[in-house]
């Protein structure tokens, strides 16, 4: 008998990864790569994604759409990049595959510019500012246009195979080679972490949803750069925790309360528990 096809946009991302793990014995599923195929299984049918036309006319029951251009450290503002894979792609995809449901990644940085205070909620206005937020919100609209959709606002997602250049895996990395956790300011900046595989659940669970949505794949909690340093410090005890000049940056919390009232309640993996695994993948890659 012959099971359903999914496509998995993004197959090489540590998301893509999550979800191909937790589908694998269930659907027939087909990656889609950008360049690198290092970390994508290689026991599936893998197409880059400058080749999606040659999928054109296949019946895929739902498309995860994880790839993105994600400015950072060692990847600069190029707007060409944000376009062509935050806001053509998705375009691609609805017109390639108008009868698929399309489960979308964006962020909840099309949130970063709001000016009040208190706990953001899915309903609140959009207020984008840089150009990597403005491109998702973009993605998103675009997405809208399609027959059937779930769109799925990622706060700080973490795991094994996550981006080295971002929070918890330099502080992890400081505290482990250096025995040291560097701060800005007092620490009190607050963040949302929730593990890649809770938001590997929050997506398969909205591709499965009856109706067209916009969701928030955030944690429960939000913790200061200060707790968090001292749960890693809990895991490595000889780090010791010192504080340098200001942070200016704004502090993060959400309610997840509506995704929980569309898909059902949800169990998160515990953050300590998280940062554990972190700890043991990145002494691996050492």
């Amino acid at each position: 008998m012959n099971r359903p096809e999914i496509l998995i946009v993004g197959i090489n991302n540590f998301l893509g990864i999550a979800i191909f793990n937790l589908l694998k014995d269930t659907f027939n599923i087909i990656g889609v790569y950008n360049h690198n195929t290092d970390k994508a299984p290689q026991c599936i049918e893998l197409v880059q994604v400058e080749k999606l036309s040659t999928l054109k006319g296949r019946e895929f029951s739902h498309i995860y759409l994880i790839s993105s251009y994600v400015p950072g450290l060692n990847k600069p503002n190029d707007d060409q990049k944000l376009i062509d894979a935050n806001i053509l792609l998705p375009r691609t995809i609805i017109d390639l595959f108008p009868e698929s449901r399309i489960i979308f990644c964006s962020s909840v940085s099309i949130y970063e510019n709001r000016t009040k205070e208190g706990v953001i909620l899915k309903s609140e206005p959009p207020s984008p500012k840089s150009k990597y937020a403005i491109s998702k919100l973009w993605g998103e609209e675009i997405v809208k246009e399609s027959k059937s959709y779930a769109i799925i606002r990622i706060s700080s997602m973490f795991g094994a195979g996550m981006n080295k250049d971002t929070f918890l895996p330099k502080v992890m990395e400081k505290a482990l080679l250096f025995g040291e956790i560097i701060l800005l300011g007092e620490g009190e900046r607050m963040q949302n972490y929730i593990h890649v595989v809770d938001v590997a659940n929050i997506a398969v669970k909205a591709a499965l949803h009856p109706i067209n949505t916009e969701l928030m794949a955030v944690s429960n909690s939000s913790y200061s750069n200060k707790e968090i340093a001292q749960m890693i410090i809990e895991l490595i005890p000889e780090t010791s925790l010192n504080f340098s000049g200001s942070d200016s940056s704004k502090s993060f919390v959400y309610d997840n309360s509506f995704t929980f009232q569309e898909l059902g309640q949800m169990e998160f993996k515990n953050i300590k528990e998280g940062l554990k695994e972190l700890k043991e993948w990145i002494k691996k890659e050492y």
